[in-house]
């Protein structure tokens, strides 16, 4: 028995943030059953819930009684992920989406990467689509060499966690882990990717319908937010930065998405197309009347 092992405390706290999807979050419990993560440390699973209705709730209670279920905020993926970072015992914290599946020994990998290198405060994990994609109007947020710091497979230490005031909770849709990730980079935290820590994350709709919750414009509503937090973040309030997205866009994109999905998602190509077109003038109005 490893000297984890024999704490009271558990050395992970797994905390899985949901919405509306109680047969993703089944799968994604049942790879963190600890006969898929053996050899593991001690560790406890919390969910926290911003659903409207009782059917995530009903199942963990009813096939996973070890798994700790707490109510969330209702304010959006960052307050949902404090409400879980908010009630955790362990050392470190591992953030994994509702609609991720852990990958066997997922744990332990994450574990032989922190006692390798004990000065790293932040782990990136592998994240990986389920199939090739199909159409243009799929998402994954593909994770395979770091960098990229998505909350869909991340493990931070509670401490460092808790000293940068965790999640921004005002980024109500999205932009709460470009935020973090931000601040890990502004006060210099060691970072670390761990290709063995891998999830698989299923692709998802890009489309107005089904488990896409996200409203119409909010891209630069939580753009703006940013810029305004961080001006000094000119990575992400350049005009010149989303030139070269949109060119690529209606170049490249375009061809990729006429030749090898044969049209299937060009609405939503258009419609991504159109938005950075939008935030390229804004940014510019920001510029010149600044």
């Amino acid at each position: 028995m490893s000297n984890h092992e024999k704490k009271k405390t558990p050395f992970f706290s797994v905390v899985i943030p949901t919405y509306e999807r109680p047969d993703d979050l089944r799968r994604c419990l049942n790879a963190l059953k600890p006969v898929n993560q053996p050899q593991s440390p001690a560790y406890e699973t919390i969910v926290t819930d911003d659903s409207r209705s009782d059917s995530s709730r009903v199942l963990v209670e009813k096939e996973f009684p070890e798994v700790i279920w707490e109510m969330g905020k209702k304010n959006g993926p960052g307050g949902n992920r404090n409400a879980g970072a908010s009630k955790v015992s362990g050392e470190w914290i591992v953030f994994i989406d509702d609609d991720c599946i852990a990958q066997k020994g997922y744990l332990l990998a994450y574990l032989k990467a922190i006692e390798g290198d004990p000065k790293v405060d932040l782990f990136e994990g592998y994240i990986f689509p389920d199939r090739p994609k199909r159409t243009w109007a799929e998402t994954c947020p593909e994770n395979s060499s770091g960098g990229m710091f998505w909350t869909s497979n991340l493990c931070v230490r509670k401490k460092v966690f808790d000293e940068l005031g965790g999640f921004d909770e005002t980024f109500e849709v999205a932009y709460e882990d470009v935020d973090f990730a931000y601040r890990i980079k502004q006060d210099e935290k060691k970072t670390l990717f761990v290709k063995d820590a891998a999830a698989c994350h299923p692709w998802r709709t890009l489309k107005r319908e089904g488990n896409n919750w996200k409203p119409k414009g909010f891209e630069w509503k939580e753009l703006e937010l940013f810029i305004k937090k961080h001006p000094e973040a000119h990575e992400h309030s350049s005009p010149k930065i989303y030139a070269k997205h949109f060119l690529r866009m209606v170049t490249k994109d375009l061809y990729h998405c006429v030749t090898k999905f044969r049209g299937r998602g060009l609405s939503v190509l258009l419609g991504q197309t159109f938005v950075t077109f939008c935030v390229i003038f804004r940014l510019l109005k920001i510029k010149l009347f600044a």
